[in-house]
């Protein structure tokens, strides 16, 4: 997938914003710990918009600062999602890549992290799902104590504490990418960097280690615990890859 074409395609409002130029972030660039400055970039107004809202969020999506990782539910449905670090927070951006568009987005502010776990996924003793293999990352802002049994039983539930990210697909997968695309520009598997640093959980884990050097964190390795025991439901889900962008082939073809 080349994802320079595809940003290229984003649409952007027509809204008057200061003239500013974004900077360029790599593992080279000496433009600091947390990428982007949203309330600088307004001239200083927190509260903006939502067009402005958009225009940030795919200002941000179209330079280097972002992550595009698999987002892992409370009923283990992995999901294709843009994570977007920037100054004081981090952004969940639910991303269309065939129609160009944000469906939906969740942003959570650095200071309200309490904890961020690494580690493997693991399921409870019980669990009757197969073994995964991929290391995840567990970031929580509140207290995972006040979940309630109504909120674990449902799957549409989105006001869960904590995210859990891997890997996304495409880091095991360059090889299988057609003839020149894993070289494409903006694919995220650049002959100066590592292969598919875009796509690894553990590149974004350094990333939000470094924002957040200077607060209260608390940063530790463990179990990451996903309470499924036989959903064969989120077998199919992940299998057939629905929380994915993919174009959809007709069964006449």
């Amino acid at each position: 997938m080349n994802f320079s074409e595809v940003f290229k395609k984003i649409p952007t409002p027509q809204i008057n914003l200061p003239n500013v130029q974004l900077p360029a972030f790599g593992k080279d660039s000496n433009s600091g710990k947390a990428p982007l400055n949203m309330t600088k970039l307004l001239g200083g107004r927190k509260n903006y918009p939502l067009t402005e809202y958009d225009f940030l969020v795919k200002a941000s999506i179209m330079s280097s600062i972002t992550h595009l990782l698999s987002r892992i539910d409370h009923w283990n449905n992995e999901h294709e999602r843009i994570v977007v670090l920037t100054e004081r927070s981090f952004y969940i951006i639910r991303y269309d890549f065939l129609s160009g568009n944000v469906r939906d987005s969740k942003r959570v502010g650095l200071g309200q992290l309490v904890s961020v776990t690494t580690g493997p996924l693991v399921f409870p003793t019980k669990s009757l799902m197969p073994t995964r293999t991929s290391p995840g990352v567990q970031l929580v802002w509140g207290d995972l104590g006040t979940v309630t049994a109504a909120q674990k039983w449902n799957p549409l539930c989105r006001n869960m504490p904590y995210v859990v990210l891997t890997h996304h697909p495409l880091l095991v997968k360059q090889n299988q990418l057609p003839s020149g695309q894993s070289n494409a520009n903006g694919a995220g598997y650049g002959h100066d960097t590592n292969a598919g640093t875009l796509y690894d959980v553990n590149n974004f884990l350094q990333a939000i280690r470094d924002a957040c050097s200077a607060s209260n964190v608390e940063f530790k390795t463990g179990d990451i615990i996903i309470e499924s025991y036989g959903n064969i439901g989120s077998v199919v889900f992940n299998q057939t890859s629905l929380g994915f962008a993919r174009s959809k082939v007709s069964v006449a073809e």
